[in-house]
């Protein structure tokens, strides 16, 4: 259980140390999640609801699967932590813009 933790650890902390090599830059799964609840917004808004404010601010993020076969492949092929980190920023993609303000 404690490699389990530590691997899983491990993998956050690439992920999370991509993402602040470029702020303005996130994962795709950040944007996928992104859109879809700015389309929730938008069906909200048509009944006259709204989207829990909550869900706009930073939430919990899983790891990506993109993350864990990058991981795999680099430990497989020996490939240098530089190269490793290279290649999990190069998969960032701009941010969406949301309509409303949150």
């Amino acid at each position: 259980m404690r490699l389990t933790a530590m691997s899983y650890n491990l993998m956050r902390v690439f992920e999370e140390i991509s993402k602040t090599q470029q702020p303005e830059l996130i994962h795709p799964s950040d944007k996928k999640y992104s859109e879809a609840l700015e389309i929730r917004q938008q069906q909200a808004q048509k009944r006259d609801r709204f989207v829990n404010p909550l869900f706009f601010h930073a939430r919990i993020s899983r790891i990506s699967s993109y993350t864990i076969r990058a991981v795999q492949n680099a430990i497989i092929t020996g490939m240098s932590l530089q190269c490793f980190m290279s290649s999990l920023v190069a998969r960032l993609v701009s941010r969406p813009q949301l309509i409303g303000e949150h």
